[in-house]
């Protein structure tokens, strides 16, 4: 293959990169503020969910996400691979460089593959994708090579020399424009999202520090209860929430996404907390009207072990549930349905959401979701940049 065509090939597969990581770019950034974005086509769906994947604590480089990293390296190939379209010269000195920044990104790919595999356990559909797209390039430019590997590298040092900017070589001068043009973008976006989504670092820990340093503790029983996550916790997060609350349902979604980076040290504990009068008299009204009911399902499904299915159930289930599904969901969650409706009918599930209730008055719980970390209350919905924070001031104020 001629390298020219080989270098024009690559600047095609290159703009299809950048596009896929731009749009995992757009998912990072929505997930920073506590929003899932790109609905079904990303998951959450048994293995499938970029945004466990993409808010892992894997998924950054120098403090810098890797999609970011994606970018600059499709910039970067964009910017050889016009280069390389100029003439025959110049394309055989840009292949040699592509083939090695597609090995190098390759490589990445299988450790980071390993690392959805057999860490985070969840894979993401656009990143599998530019996989299959790093993999075309190195094969593209392997094709192009016209030298072994070894002498590919042996040529490398000489080829990046005949990319600085020189006057008698004007093609070099789009090769450092495209990257330094690229280059400024990208971190101009990540400067500025990270600072509208988090503030600067130096002010906001201090701040965190400041309020668990004073915030007084509060010792929940989470005994009996179900869980997720590490059997042996570092950390123990207990939530309370309510099946009718569309807040609680988004954060169910990303309780997930921050379990899947921490599954060695974390665990969730779940506790009901029904927005509803009929079982709970410690609020004034009810926003929620049949939540005390599933809440009692949730616990008589727990008593046969089969608690987070039907809690992923209800939680799948377009808000406002409807109370008529109980019965159904139950059936659909794998629960012996006359034990079921024993332990319903008996008051069994609601003594156990009351014993909750009595646990969330403790903690002065109003609303939902509510947090425990650590014996610490944070209140309102947590993103995994949130949940990060809040772990490394925690550590910050024990020493």
């Amino acid at each position: 293959m001629k390298p020219t065509y080989a270098a024009r090939l690559c600047a095609l597969l290159s703009l299809v990169g950048l596009a896929i990581t731009g749009y995992l770019v757009f998912l990072h950034l929505g997930l920073m503020r506590g929003e899932l974005l790109g609905g079904s086509a990303c998951g959450g769906h048994g293995a499938l969910n970029c945004h466990a994947v993409t808010a892992s604590r894997w998924a950054e480089l120098l403090g810098i996400p890797l999609a970011f990293w994606g970018l600059l390296s499709y910039v970067v190939m964009l910017a050889l691979s016009l280069f390389g379209a100029q003439s025959d010269e110049d394309g055989a000195q840009s292949i040699n460089l592509i083939w090695l920044l597609a090995l190098v990104m390759v490589g990445m790919d299988a450790w980071l593959f390993y690392l959805m595999a057999v860490k985070i356990r969840y894979f993401c559909l656009f990143c599998l994708i530019t996989y299959g797209v790093n993999l075309l390039l190195l094969v593209v430019a392997w094709q192009a090579l016209g030298t072994s590997p070894i002498r590919a590298l042996v040529r490398s040092p000489a080829a990046i020399v005949n990319l600085l900017p020189s006057s008698k070589q004007r093609a070099t001068w789009l090769f450092w424009g495209v990257v330094v043009i690229g280059g400024a973008g990208i971190a101009g976006i990540h400067a500025s999202t990270l600072y509208l989504s988090r503030g600067t670092l130096k002010n906001q820990l201090p701040q965190i520090r400041e309020f668990l340093a004073n915030q007084p503790r509060v010792a929940i029983s989470s005994e009996g209860d179900p869980t997720r996550g590490a059997a042996k916790p570092v950390r123990r997060l207990i939530e309370f929430s309510d099946f009718m609350c569309p807040v609680c349902q988004r954060a169910s979604k990303i309780n997930e996404i921050i379990l899947a980076s921490h599954r060695d040290d974390l665990q969730l504990v779940f506790k009901n907390y029904p927005l509803d009068m009929a079982c709970n008299s410690h609020i004034q009204r009810t926003p929620h009207e049949g939540a005390c009911q599933i809440a009692a399902a949730s616990e008589c499904a727990h008593q046969q072990g089969k608690f987070w299915a039907f809690h992923d159930q209800v939680f799948e289930a377009k808000p406002p549930y409807d109370v008529k599904l109980i019965e159904t969901d139950a059936a659909s969650s794998g629960l012996d349905m006359a034990q079921f409706q024993s332990c319903m009918s008996s008051g069994q599930g609601m003594e156990a959401v009351k014993k909750d209730i009595e646990e969330a008055v403790k903690a002065q719980v109003s609303s939902t979701p509510t947090y425990v970390l650590n014996d610490i209350v944070l209140r309102g919905a947590l993103t995994p940049t949130a949940y990060d924070d809040f772990i490394e001031a925690l550590e910050d104020v024990r020493r």
